[in-house]
């Protein structure tokens, strides 16, 4: 029979909660009940290692569970790893009238433990009534992802406005007003800007109601007065995000949220569509058309597009592919908007420079092998870094056309001409080809089987493993 549970929320500080069993399910439990403050008993002949280090902050009694512990208590879990043991402890609780966690059968206990998501004040909760726990644990990760801090810090913000709120004149009004406040809008200026941009929203807000007048401003007294200052419009700004090296798959969660609430988004060459189309069907979406030195935008008018738009209120996105401050000029962009006065953030992406090899089967690092990488570009060689980067493992981007004066170059400075080299050419794409070669051979060998850009090559001997070879040296 399906049961309809009632949440609840419970105040355990000091109250005694036993827990029978002392084994990994236990030791879950038991780090959160100490948070919460709970009076902690616990029986088991054989805690785990994880148990017993908590033993300073509990009472443990090295024994098993025997009629009689269950009295007296709060909450009652039972863990064991004996299920008939867990049903009987469940009995006694149920004649008692003691509320019982069964760990490994949640109908036969009479309360279930939610997944809890905690971020500051704010704590969430989600169950799928003990019948999915793996769902739950899911659940509760796609939650946790989506709610940042700022979540978190609203709420503080938020606590002392309510405060304030009820010492005004309108405080007989504060339910109504607490009420139509714009959450939604409130956490997004948060997450777009910072603290300052959601207390003058809510100042702005605050301000319709004339008794209320100086309270937000009151609550965030730490904030300049010209972010606090209804009259200063906060601009959403520019967000610097990173696609990662190709396959939609490897884009992240933030990244995905970024693209969700664009309203122009200034894109990159090589970001695939499945990406692009993730933005709403009213955003703007421009091609940047970067490609290294060859068919690209000037990199000063995309600036001036990022500064253009951004001072239309919009919410911008500059998407670039890989990480915005690896080989992304990303840091230049930075430059102009600060210059300009607009606010910008970074949402880290996934490196093609890592992400290629480990895509490719091959390791930057492996013991014994390489214990050290670096990543240098051949675009800019000849111009600014003719050195070699002394590691054990080096990663070439945007150097398969130079390979003519490069390689040279590496057997000048001490490199010998058979180390292996690996070429990957659209990593993580469906049409990613990888060639193992030598440095004495790679040249040839990718102008033979057609390599063209965009092309990372992995250059020591870890390269040789893409070509199955995982003996010792």
């Amino acid at each position: 029979m399906t049961r309809t549970l009632y949440p609840l929320a419970v105040d355990l500080r000091g109250k005694p909660v036993l827990v029978a069993g002392g084994g990994p399910v236990a030791a879950r439990k038991l780090t959160e009940l100490l948070r919460c403050g709970a009076e902690v008993t616990v029986v088991d002949p054989h805690p785990s290692p994880s148990v017993e280090r908590l033993e300073t902050a509990l009472k443990l009694h090295r024994r098993p569970f025997k009629s009689g512990d269950e009295l007296g208590r709060y909450l009652v879990f039972a863990c064991t790893n004996d299920s008939a043991a867990n049903r009987e402890i469940a009995a006694l609780c149920l004649r008692g009238n003691i509320l019982c966690n069964v760990a490994d059968a949640a109908g036969e206990g009479s309360f279930i433990v939610p997944g809890v998501i905690r971020k500051g004040e704010v704590t969430l909760t989600v169950s799928t009534g003990g019948a999915a726990p793996g769902l739950t644990r899911h659940l509760k990760r796609i939650l946790s992802e989506s709610l940042g801090s700022e979540v978190a810090g609203l709420a503080e913000l938020l606590g002392a406005f309510r405060s304030r709120l009820k010492a005004s004149p309108d405080a007989e009004r504060a339910a109504e007003i607490l009420e139509q406040l714009p959450y939604r809008a409130l956490l997004a200026a948060w997450k777009d800007s910072g603290r300052e941009a959601a207390a003058a929203m809510l100042e702005t807000a605050a301000s319709r109601h004339a008794g209320v007048k100086g309270a937000a401003t009151a609550a965030d007294s730490g904030a300049e007065s010209a972010a606090t200052s209804p009259a200063t419009p906060t601009l959403p700004g520019v967000t610097l995000v990173g696609a990662g090296p190709g396959h939609p798959g490897l884009l992240t969660v933030l990244a995905a949220e970024s693209l969700r609430r664009a309203e122009v988004i200034i894109h990159d060459r090589l970001i695939p569509e499945e990406v692009l189309h993730l933005a709403p069907p009213d955003c703007l979406v421009i091609a940047a058309g970067k490609r290294g030195h060859f068919e690209s935008a000037r990199q000063e008018e995309i600036e001036d597009k990022l500064i253009e738009h951004a001072r239309l209120g919009k919410r911008v996105v500059r998407l670039k592919g890989g990480d915005p401050f690896v080989y992304g000029r990303g840091w230049e962009e930075v430059l102009a908007l600060e210059a300009q006065g607009i606010p910008w953030s970074v949402v880290p992406g996934v490196s093609s420079t890592t992400a290629g090899p480990a895509w490719a089967g091959i390791p930057l690092t492996h013991r014994g092998l390489a214990r050290s990488f670096a990543v240098m570009s051949g675009m800019a060689y000849s111009e600014t870094n003719t050195e070699i980067p002394r590691a054990d493992t080096i990663v070439l981007v945007m150097g398969l056309h130079r390979l003519a004066e490069i390689v040279p170059a590496f057997l000048a400075q001490g490199w010998d001409a058979e180390t292996p080299v690996a070429a990957i050419q659209n990593g993580t794409l469906p049409d990613q080809r990888v060639c193992v070669s030598t440095l004495r051979g790679i040249g040839e060998e990718t102008s033979h089987l057609g390599f063209d850009s965009p092309t990372l090559l992995v250059i020591g001997a870890v390269a040789g493993l893409a070509a199955g070879d995982d003996s010792e040296p």
